[in-house]
């Protein structure tokens, strides 16, 4: 982000207005998220599919699976989120914990555009208030209404929007461009799965290996289902934007 003559004298809080209306710390926290990689939410007939592209360590003693974008927040619910992993661990429990606040009081599980607000809420406040900076995460909530699958996008602003398939992170209104141009109506799992990983590959300017690949499926009544890297390995078999991975040499 090109920094604009007077910019300096507005940028140094997140409760501080520029002339022409703009929170610069929100607008960082936007950029710092599309540093991120790609994450995708699709909406299926019975279900919802979660792919997020994760960087894999560079050594070969980390363990991939250790990376996390998809998170259960309670049955029926999930979600997946881009930007900075320690602030969005922050946001997932807040879910998480407002999921079993509602349970214990009404005896249901929580109605996902019901967590979005409160969350947004949350976001909103470390915009406007001193000594804060606002959460460097963008997040897909998926949640059911009736059985009905459905998502809501939170950004660093706190804003809300409902939506049948979404991007965040890297590339993603050319990713979101790719999904409005595909989305159909009436999708099964695996075409919605194949759409899904289509989309975030559209978000990575070169091809990346199935590990790379952090897949969960979200169904009414169930916890959510994260993918095993052989079944995601598996599933992707094919698919040309898919890379082989690398044989490490052996240094000794």
């Amino acid at each position: 982000m090109e920094m604009q003559p007077g910019q300096m004298a507005y940028d140094r809080a997140s409760t501080v207005f520029s002339p022409d209306g703009r929170l610069f710390q929100v607008e960082y926290a936007l950029q710092a998220i599309q540093m991120g990689g790609t994450a995708v939410a699709v909406t299926y007939d019975t279900g919802i599919i979660f792919v997020a592209f994760r960087n894999l360590p560079t050594s070969s003693l980390a363990e991939s699976g250790s990376i996390e974008k998809s998170f259960a927040i309670d049955t029926g619910l999930g979600c997946v989120t881009a930007g900075l992993i320690a602030d969005s661990r922050v946001l997932v429990e807040f879910l998480r914990v407002e999921a079993q606040r509602h349970r214990l009081t009404f005896g249901e599980t929580a109605p996902y555009p019901v967590l979005g607000h409160a969350l947004g809420t949350l976001l909103q406040q470390f915009t406007q208030f001193g000594g804060t900076r606002p959460f460097a995460v963008s997040l897909l909530l998926g949640g059911f209404n009736n059985r009905v699958p459905g998502l809501i996008e939170l950004d660093p602003s706190g804003a809300t929007i409902g939506w049948k398939a979404y991007a965040i992170g890297r590339n993603r209104r050319a990713v979101a461009d790719f999904l409005e141009e595909k989305m159909s109506e009436h999708l099964g799992e695996d075409a919605a799965f194949k759409l899904a990983v289509q989309a975030v590959a559209e978000g990575s300017p070169t091809p990346f290996q199935p590990e790379a690949l952090d897949v969960a499926i979200l169904e009414p009544d169930q916890e959510l289902r994260r993918l095993a890297p052989a079944e995601v390995a598996r599933r992707v078999q094919g698919m040309p934007f898919i890379g082989t991975p690398e044989k490490k040499a052996n240094s000794r």
